[in-house]
């Protein structure tokens, strides 16, 4: 009889907090804040890294992971537009583009939500396994200071083939 490897579901939130704090303050992990025009900050690496590791989905590309990302937005002062960046990686890895930089949208001193979803993101060779890590990059068209964050209630997910 053969031998079949058993996936095992993971679930990475990029944007969670540590603590508990009152309902509707939660504030988030990854978080970056411009300060040149037309030049990508990103945040820093976080990395997903439970105790167990391998391939997604067990393949060297091809795997699949769902997810929704929302980012929250906010500028300094003004409405200067911005542009948006998600980034994924093997852990210690080549950086992937899983959002290409998006169309510019006017920003504003109110914080402003962008949600990106998939249900298929499809793994690639610089990205198929965990642990990985994951980063948000943000433009701004002029030097009015834009911050942007990763929230809460982002996550990525999908099923992993330990030890392959």
């Amino acid at each position: 009889m053969p031998f079949l490897q058993q996936r095992e579901p993971f679930i990475f939130k990029p944007g969670q907090v540590a603590v508990l704090v009152a309902s509707g303050t939660a504030q988030s992990g990854a978080q970056v804040v411009t300060v040149n025009a037309d030049t990508t900050y990103n945040t820093t690496e976080v990395v997903y890294e439970p105790k167990r590791a391998g391939l997604i989905d067990g393949v060297a590309s091809g795997g699949i992971v769902s997810g929704q990302v929302t980012i929250g937005v906010v500028a300094a002062s003004g409405t200067p537009n911005a542009k948006l960046i998600i980034q994924v990686r093997n852990k210690n890895g080549t950086w992937v583009t899983i959002l290409a930089l998006t169309n510019a949208f006017a920003t504003s001193t109110t914080e402003i939500f962008k949600t990106y979803e998939s249900a298929a993101l499809l793994t690639v060779a610089n990205w198929n396994a965990v642990p990985f890590g994951f980063r948000i990059g943000v433009q701004s068209s002029s030097a009015v200071v834009i911050t942007a964050r990763v929230m809460t209630s982002s996550f990525l997910m999908g099923e992993m083939e330990c030890g392959t």
